[in-house]
């Protein structure tokens, strides 16, 4: 794809139409799922709970500055991820679906949309059809990789993954002579850098590389006119500095701001040791691992997802990958083609700086913190499959431009129509601890607007309260969060300052009512509390499945026994979910306990005086 295969009709408006359509014809299953979705009740659980309660603050007195609260300093004052960017973009589709639930998986639909589109007409407007239906094809392969259950879900790790792409092909483009596609650099790496701390290094690494290349090229081809890169450096990093004035405006006015939390936790405070560089290269060579990422594309709806849990072993087929890649990039810088250097320069930097990124992970090393990564290995095999034409096609600007592009053009269909196919059994997020809520919400609604027990009718104000044995917090904060979408006073204990929001607390004396809600274990402790009054009990588990929990739990209180792990005994029945990250635990014990998460346990919710969580 050198410059000279493009012309100057490529860059015509008309000419990005292949770009839309190709686009669209990738981010279908991705527009039908928000469809489907529309029918399927939702009921949001703890971090999307988190969310929706800052898309309700957007545009008002309390609009969020910083994004969601993150393994960041220490509980109750953790820091959050970096800035709001990703409330402002859901807020007017959250706005638009009524304040529904909804609203956030249709805003996430539309904006993975938009950059898949988005990455087709860059595409198209560099390398006419061939290059929209390649970067078409290279965006229905994220589709299906990343998955449905993923894409369609705005959590702050799954939210920025199709903006990343964005990322890395504009930072490209503007390598080879895009200039104005660094406004696509800055505002996509700001959006993804904000809305999920894993992406800041690499936003930062990427925005240097695209202004590097365009100061350099002021200096050494000294354009200033309206053809050089001073009005695209200009309008950059003026957006640059608009999108980052929230979070550098709360740190300014707060005592502590987030930005001071960020730097404290990564530069001098992490609690735990890092993994190092050579866990974080294990990891790195598990997404190089292209067999398996092969045969999990077409039989896994999450195959990236996949990739990113395998983080225990070296895959020698992803150090082959790796090593040919090397070779790749010599080759490249050999026969002098630019476009190709270019675009290995920018998934080298993104894959260095990110195997560096994941080298400072501490604890358990969850499969989101290296999503993104499976982004930047698309690039490396698009750099692969030019370098092998290269190879293979001696005069390869003319057998470029005889490419079959109705062969291109079927891939992307069969490609969309196999993520197409994960839409059958599409389900909500946390589906099992969101039924549950969605159930016994309208008894709690009744019981508190007829007053029964301390309740004070719709005019109180109530403080919610939980203890789950399951997920602590999950369904606590859901309570909340659909005591005030229906339009009651709820509030928090002070310890929930953070992950609720200040502006949502409770202090003494505040309450008029609390509302309690219990899972497992703490149900028969609350009952036999006095002044509390039971609303509701539900528990979807079939006979089958309770019998199967009772079965798991007999067994990992047996194997606790055996290994001596007495300390974790009052975790089985007060917080599963402890218990399942102890890094010391065998794995047949944690594949037990990580059943016993998926079965869940019975919801009870009660109404208790003012007062009685103190």
């Amino acid at each position: 794809m050198n410059r000279s295969v493009t012309s100057t009709a490529v860059e015509r408006p008309h000419r990005l139409r292949p770009g839309l359509l190709t686009g669209g014809i990738a981010s279908l299953p991705l527009l039908i799922t928000a469809v489907v979705l529309l029918w399927r009740p939702w009921v949001p659980v703890l971090d999307m709970v988190m969310t929706e309660l800052r898309l309700r603050d957007v545009a008002g007195r309390h609009t969020p500055l910083v994004g969601l609260p993150g393994r960041i300093g220490t509980f109750p004052d953790q820091g959050s991820h970096p800035g709001p960017a990703s409330f402002y973009l859901l807020a007017p589709f959250y706005w638009l679906s009524g304040s529904r639930a909804w609203g956030m998986q249709l805003g996430s639909v539309v904006i993975n949309t938009a950059a898949v589109v988005g990455v087709a007409m860059m595409g198209a407007r560099r390398f006419g059809h061939v290059g929209a239906v390649m970067t078409a094809l290279l965006m229905a392969v994220a589709v299906r990789g990343y998955g449905l259950d993923v894409l369609t879900h705005p959590w702050n790790p799954y939210f920025p993954l199709l903006i990343w792409a964005a990322v890395l092909i504009a930072t490209w483009l503007v390598l080879i002579g895009e200039e104005w596609l660094l406004l696509v650099v800055v505002v996509g790496g700001s959006i993804a850098a904000q809305t999920h701390v894993p992406y800041l290094s690499l936003a930062i690494a990427l925005n240097v590389l695209g202004f590097g290349a365009l100061l350099w090229q002021l200096v050494t081809e000294r354009r200033y006119g309206e053809a050089g890169p001073v009005r695209p450096l200009q309008w950059a990093f003026g957006i640059g500095v608009a999108l980052w004035t929230p979070p550098l405006y709360e740190q300014l006015t707060r005592d502590d701001g987030n930005v001071s939390k960020l730097v404290r936790h990564f530069a001098t405070d992490q609690p735990d040791e890092a993994i190092g560089l050579g866990s974080a290269f294990r990891l790195v060579s598990q997404h190089f691992d292209l067999v398996s990422i092969a045969v999990d594309l077409v039989g896994r709806d999450d195959a990236f997802v996949h990739r990113a849990d395998q983080s225990g072993s070296t895959s020698a087929v992803g150090v082959i990958v790796l090593a040919t890649w090397l070779v790749a990039i010599g080759y490249a810088v050999h026969r002098r083609e630019r476009e190709l250097v270019a675009l290995h320069a920018v998934a080298a930097l993104s894959i260095v700086v990110g195997w560096f990124s994941i080298s400072r992970i501490f604890g358990k090393v969850w499969f989101y913190l290296s999503l993104w990564m499976s982004t930047s290995v698309l690039l490396v095999c698009v750099a692969l499959a030019w370098t092998g034409w290269l190879l293979l096609s001696p005069r390869s600007e003319v057998a470029l431009a005889r490419i079959r592009l109705r062969v291109l053009g079927f891939a992307v269909l069969a490609v969309s129509f196999l993520s197409g196919l994960a839409i059958i059994d599409h389900e909500v997020p946390e589906v099992g601890l969101s039924e549950d809520v969605r159930v016994v919400m309208p008894d709690v609604a009744e019981a508190l607007t007829s007053g029964i027990g301390s309740a004070p009718g719709r005019d109180g104000r109530y403080l919610v309260v939980w203890e789950e044995s399951v997920i602590p917090g999950s369904q606590g904060f859901a309570l909340l969060n659909e005591l005030e979408r229906r339009g009651f006073d709820v509030g928090v204990d002070e310890r929930w300052r953070v992950p609720a929001t200040p502006h949502r607390v409770l202090g003494p004396g505040e309450a008029d009512a609390e509302v309690h809600l219990a899972t497992g274990a703490w149900i028969d402790e609350w009952r036999a509390r006095p002044g509390f009054v039971e609303i509701v009990e539900y528990d979807d588990r079939s006979a089958a499945e309770r019998a199967r929990f009772a079965t798991l739990e007999r067994r990992v209180i047996d194997r606790l026994e055996q290994l001596g792990r007495d300390d974790l005994r009052p975790f089985i029945d007060r917080n599963l979910f402890a218990a399942s990250l102890d890094p010391d635990l065998p794995q047949d014990v944690i594949d037990d306990l990580s059943e016993m998460l998926l079965l869940g346990e019975p919801v009870a919710v009660f109404v208790a005086p003012a007062g009685t969580s103190l």
